[in-house]
């Protein structure tokens, strides 16, 4: 059985990370504002990460395809095609934006980032949700 216990605890901890951060006051450019919003861009990487790499070992371990040699993007690809993602380009998408938050040295590109990771929330907890139910 697939232990997702540490995708669960990081799906948890973005959600959590965003509500601290809506729940701030503080204008948009104050310090501690963007300290939060890099709380939770540093989250979104996490998640991201973990998200991708379980999805790949649920694929390994229940023998659906061989996924050695696939790439990211064909990993998206073939989730889709067994019902895990719903949709593989805002995937592609999340991808791109994970690889541009190790690059963020300016504020568009970081609120670009924020506002991925906040589409993206929602879909690794679907991602979550699908695993569990196919591990079953």
């Amino acid at each position: 059985m697939l232990d997702l216990r540490s995708l669960k605890q990081a799906v948890e901890a973005l959600k959590i990370a965003f509500e601290i951060y809506d729940h701030n006051l503080l204008e948009e450019f104050m310090p501690e504002k963007i300290v939060l919003r890099d709380g939770v861009i540093q989250r979104f990487e996490f998640t991201f990460e973990l998200s991708w790499k379980m999805l790949k070992r649920y694929l390994e371990e229940f023998g659906l395809e061989k996924v050695d040699g696939l790439n990211n993007r064909d990993l998206f690809r073939v989730g889709f095609e067994q019902g895990l993602l719903d949709d593989p380009e805002a995937w592609f998408h999340y991808l791109k934006m994970r690889n541009q938050s190790s690059h963020i040295y300016d504020a568009g590109k970081a609120a670009a980032v924020f506002a991925s990771a906040r589409q993206f929330q929602l879909a690794a907890q679907e991602l979550l949700s699908r695993l569990e139910a196919k591990s079953r």
